[in-house]
């Protein structure tokens, strides 16, 4: 048994170096072709000496158009590069504890097969397993995730790209270790007086590895068009981080899609946070967004940045910023339009200070009291699209 077991992690271990090695030649390919892009555009800056006005103007825009699209490459082939630079460590179970393990869950009208543990780069474990249904009555993966704890003595969460219930036929299902960190969420808006339907569009998701996103574009202008371009830009983002897409790439391709539209006078903002569950980091990338701040007790912290919106001027330079969050926080995040427009304050500063004193344990109810103290200090109007959105962290208990 022992030298199956050492040859199942031999096969495991040669497999993933071939896996890794396909990536790297993937990363050098597209350096090779930004390089070449790069080098195309110099050529072209050359060539565009002396030309008309017009064909200046045309080959500037193609030469913009092929920088944006070399620096893609670029951010792509690194964010290969890491993918194949990241560690991952099989785990073997031993035959005689996969037979518990497989026992253990027949016991519970589930079929198991084929298991797999292993430990990333960053320390946390992953399971895969091959399950099917041995009982008429369907078993959710969230029951096979507490008999796979109690089995493997480590707290197992499904992963999110599972289906929810298990089924007779075989499939393959993952699951994760547990993060830290628990969290709610809540968000307030309001509409432009004038409107019916609000500029702003956000959403809040798990992108995979224990990482909570949040996503908040604010269209320029208002009504419907704006709700249309901060919609497209919001949609976009969630759909590459969870493709598994680095922040700072997915606001890169972002800013080439929207400067590849031509609408230099329709230029939506990116406001992008994303809560790592398991140490307790926060990153924020702010792209033309307003101020965000984490409320830490009494003590509360302004995040905010000088940026341009997407699209304004080739490669956009978003703000960055990281911070530590711990059990009891909230993370704020703002429309321009909450902060802006008091007739009589800096709206930036009161928020922050009302934060401070503020006592609210729900995040929910926290949002609804910042839109109120925010419309209610513009003299109940509304002359901007307005959207607020908290998360509250928490440890989670150790049972």
């Amino acid at each position: 048994m022992r030298s199956r077991d050492a040859m199942d992690a031999a096969q495991s271990a040669y497999l993933l170096e071939y896996g890794r090695r396909r990536i790297q030649v993937c990363a050098d390919t597209f350096r090779n072709l930004a390089q070449i892009f790069g080098e195309e555009e110099k050529e072209e800056a050359e060539e565009a000496l002396g030309q008309t006005r017009p064909t200046c103007f045309i080959k500037k825009r193609m030469m913009e158009g092929r920088q944006l699209f070399a620096g893609n490459l670029k951010e792509l082939a690194d964010m290969m590069n890491d993918m194949a630079d990241e560690s991952v460590r099989f785990i073997s179970l031993g035959s005689r504890r996969q037979k518990e393990i497989i026992r253990g869950l027949l016991g519970e009208g589930i079929l198991a097969r084929d298991l797999y543990l292993v430990q990333r780069g960053n320390g946390h474990m992953e399971l895969s397993i091959t399950l099917s249904s041995r009982t008429k009555s369907a078993r959710t993966v969230e029951e096979a995730a507490d008999y796979l704890s109690v089995l493997l003595d480590m707290r197992l969460v499904p992963a999110k790209r599972n289906s929810f219930f298990i089924g007779e036929n075989e499939s393959s299902y993952f699951f994760e270790e547990e993060p830290e960190y628990i969290y709610m969420t809540g968000s307030a808006r309001a509409v432009k007086e004038t409107e019916m339907v609000s500029g702003d569009n956000f959403a809040f998701f798990e992108a995979g590895d224990g990482n909570l996103s949040i996503v908040l574009s604010d269209g320029m202008g208002s009504g419907e068009e704006a709700f249309r371009d901060s919609g497209a830009v919001a949609d976009m983002a969630e759909a590459m981080l969870e493709a598994g897409l680095a922040p700072e790439m997915t606001i890169q391709l972002l800013n080439s899609a929207v400067t590849g539209t031509g609408r230099e006078d329709k230029l939506p903002t990116l406001d992008l946070c994303s809560i790592d569950l398991y140490e307790g980091r926060c990153h924020f990338l702010k792209a033309g967004a307003a101020a965000s701040f984490i409320k830490h007790g009494n003590t509360v912290e302004k995040i905010s940045a000088a940026t341009l919106p997407l699209g304004a001027f080739g490669r956009v330079q978003a703000e960055k910023a990281r911070r530590e969050v711990y059990g009891g926080d909230y993370i704020i995040l703002l429309s321009d339009g909450v902060t802006e427009g008091w007739p009589t304050e800096d709206g930036e500063e009161q928020i922050c200070g009302m934060l401070a004193g503020m006592d609210v344990v729900s995040p929910s109810e926290m949002a609804g009291q910042i839109m109120r103290y925010a419309i209610e200090h513009m003299e109940g109007r509304i002359r901007d699209d307005m959207t607020v959105l908290v998360v509250g962290v928490w440890e989670r208990q150790q049972q």
